[in-house]
């Protein structure tokens, strides 16, 4: 009987263990939710390997997509670089055809426009930059300029054009005492535009550094204007001030005299003649004597 009361307090304890209370009992979704905070509870312990990786992929994925982008940008700067060779190339291959015409006079009432569409008549078509130089010698509204350059897009045109339109007349109305000046037209062979910028800038720095020099003296002229008239101030108050107290004020003299001028006695016009006319005794008995 004593075993038998021991075997059902055992199974007694077993079924109280077995019985749960429903309060405290997990649902599947709240051990999930506990699985995974303990995996990252794990994770961050451990140093987080898993995570690291994942770091390490994204960095080389932007150094990939990076190295991408600046191998755009290079191909993209090396196609900008070839086109504008290529332009480059274009533009000196035209400046090589091209010829320039030089006008040693301008007919007056002649500005850019009308020399242009004078031309244009001539050759159309064929006529590109043209440059007029101003007469700064000169009053008259009608002859502004003095001399010019005309660019022309072939070598052969601009040839042509200068064997037939110079020393030709202007043409026009009868009335016009423009219509009967000649032209003065000269093919410049081997002269180019880019050689008249240069000439032009060259020339306009020059000037400019001319201009900086004169101002340059100028003032200096002037400081020592300003400054010696600031010491004959200076040198008048200390005089005023040296009399008002009865000193004595020695006046200024130069250390250097001027030189006299000493004038020679006039000579009549017979005089001279007969200076001239009657030889010396000295020379006569050097000739004679011997």
């Amino acid at each position: 009987m004593v075993a038998k009361a021991k075997r059902r307090s055992k199974k007694e304890e077993k079924d109280e263990e077995k019985v749960v209370d429903p309060r405290f009992v997990l649902r599947p979704d709240q051990k999930d939710e506990e699985e995974k905070e303990r995996v990252e509870e794990e994770k961050d312990e451990e140093g987080d390997p898993v995570e690291g990786g994942s770091d390490e992929e994204n960095e080389d994925e932007e150094e990939e997509d990076s190295d991408e982008d600046d191998e755009m940008e290079t191909s993209s700067a090396r196609s900008d670089e070839l086109e504008d060779e290529k332009k480059e190339v274009n533009f000196e291959e035209k400046q090589r055809k091209t010829g320039v015409l030089y006008f040693s006079m301008i007919p007056p009432k002649f500005t850019v426009v009308r020399l242009r569409e004078y031309f244009d008549k001539v050759a159309p078509g064929e006529i590109g930059r043209i440059y007029l130089m101003r007469n700064k010698h000169t009053k008259v509204k009608d002859s502004k300029y003095k001399e010019g350059w005309m660019e022309v897009k072939k070598k052969k045109v601009a040839k042509d054009l200068a064997a037939r339109v110079d020393n030709t007349p202007v043409g026009g109305k009868r009335r016009d005492y423009v219509s009967s000046i000649l032209w003065n037209i000269k093919y410049l062979s081997g002269f180019k535009w880019v050689h008249l910028t240069e000439q032009l800038q060259f020339e306009k720095r020059v000037e400019q550094r001319r201009m900086q020099v004169e101002i340059a003296q100028a003032r200096r002229v002037a400081a020592h204007f300003e400054e010696q008239v600031e010491k004959g101030r200076h040198l008048k108050k200390l005089e005023q001030k040296v009399l008002a107290q009865g000193g004595k004020w020695q006046p200024f003299t130069r250390d250097v005299g001027q030189k006299a001028v000493t004038r020679g006695k006039k000579t009549s016009k017979k005089q001279k003649k007969a200076t001239t006319a009657t030889p010396s005794e000295d020379l006569m008995k050097m000739i004679f004597d011997r």
